[in-house]
């Protein structure tokens, strides 16, 4: 049994090819998502705001000076991400996420955000978001639950983030705070923010964006308030304008669907299952397609559906080990796993030999006795 971390060379050299192995993954997977551009011009206007060179920024991103001008726009993972990471480098500030979602007004949403401020109570609003959230970015998904006398909106990620995870992260959770707020006239009464990753070292300056306790590592990334705030009316409720938005959401939801390659939509199925991953058969017929044509599809873009899931199995894995405090035993369940050994064999098999625990541990993480333990009770705002 080989014990990693007690040569600096040998865990270096561990390092670098799990490094490698994962950027081979997350190109892989990253080429079947195309997103809209909907916020770039966003990003790019603050970075002009503090004096940075957006030309530069663009350059280095690999996108073109113009990007997030045309309505019909779509930009790939690795362009978006980058776009994200040199702004933040580019004017130096680790918070960037935090101020791009404060600066993201609701009709900064288009139609989305037209449907939520006509809907007739926050509620409605809500659950709209939940439904059409995909039109504004395909990376997340939203819920709306109860849960005891508390509403439950949680943002689950639908891709391995990599290293804009809490700026993508924030900047959602920041703009759907004041989305909630204008619909409800203010009188929304936020309780809770919780966070699945660790606490920035700015954390303090999450006093000035949220109005409520904000904890992180936490097992999701949740926004709670009192469910009976969901019947607060909307000031600006118009039946008829919120029909009319909602169906073109609907059809916005299902012209960008058609601009997804067959990986793509095979990969945004997986991220929905939330471990209960739909058979290739299952997968064929939501595609209106037989097995035999959806296996000559995929062949044609180089893969295969089993290739499709255990590619996306390994990206969350290594997202939930480097990022979350969740057990060995949690994460294998979130990825589909009924036995926690299976997923530490087919780990090691695509990370080199090494073990989650021992990844996790080698990446200067937490190791899985803390995973276990109680979380501390870390908050940005002093209650």
């Amino acid at each position: 049994m080989v014990i990693w971390g007690h040569n600096e060379g040998q865990t270096l050299r561990w390092r670098e090819g799990l490094h490698k192995i994962g950027r081979m993954k997350h190109e892989l997977m990253a080429d079947c998502a195309q997103l809209p551009t909907h916020y770039v011009r966003n990003i790019l206007n603050l970075v002009s705001s503090r004096g940075g060179n957006t030309t530069a920024v663009c350059l280095r991103a690999g996108t073109c000076t113009e990007v997030g001008e045309g309505t019909d726009e779509r930009i790939s993972w690795p362009q978006f991400s980058a776009l994200i990471r040199e702004s933040r480098n580019e004017i130096n500030e680790p918070a960037l996420g935090l101020y791009l979602g404060s600066q993201l007004t609701i009709t900064t949403h288009g139609l989305l955000g037209l449907a939520a401020m006509s809907s007739a109570t926050l509620g409605d609003a809500g659950r709209l978001a939940c439904q059409y959230v995909a039109t504004r970015t395909p990376l997340v998904s939203l819920t709306l639950e109860k849960k005891g006398s508390l509403a439950c909106l949680t943002l689950d990620e639908l891709y391995a983030l990599g290293d804009v995870r809490a700026t993508f992260l924030e900047a959602v959770a920041v703009t759907l705070i004041a989305v909630l707020q204008f619909v409800s006239g203010g009188r929304a009464r936020l309780m809770q923010a919780n966070f699945a990753f660790h606490a920035p070292p700015y954390s303090d300056l999450y006093e000035a964006f949220f109005p409520c306790k904000v904890r992180f590592d936490q097992t999701a990334n949740q926004l709670l308030l009192p469910w009976e705030d969901l019947a607060i009316p909307s000031q600006l409720a118009d039946q008829q304008v919120q029909k009319q938005a909602a169906q073109q959401c609907e059809q916005q939801l299902q012209q960008w669907a058609k601009t997804q390659n067959y990986s793509g939509q095979i990969q945004l199925m997986l991220a929905r299952a939330k471990g209960r991953f739909p058979t290739f058969e299952q997968v064929a017929g939501e595609m209106a397609m037989s097995p035999r044509t959806l296996r000559r599809r995929l062949a044609e873009e180089g893969t295969t559906y089993q290739a499709l899931l255990e590619n996306w199995r390994q990206e969350m894995a290594h997202q939930y080990l480097l990022t979350t405090r969740l057990s060995v035993q949690q994460i294998s369940y979130l990825l589909g796993y009924n036995d926690p050994a299976n997923f530490g064999r087919a780990f090691r098999k695509n990370n080199a030999g090494i073990s989650p625990l021992n990844f996790r541990r080698q990446s200067g993480d937490h190791s899985a006795e803390a995973s276990a333990a109680p979380l501390p009770r870390q908050t940005g705002k002093r209650g």
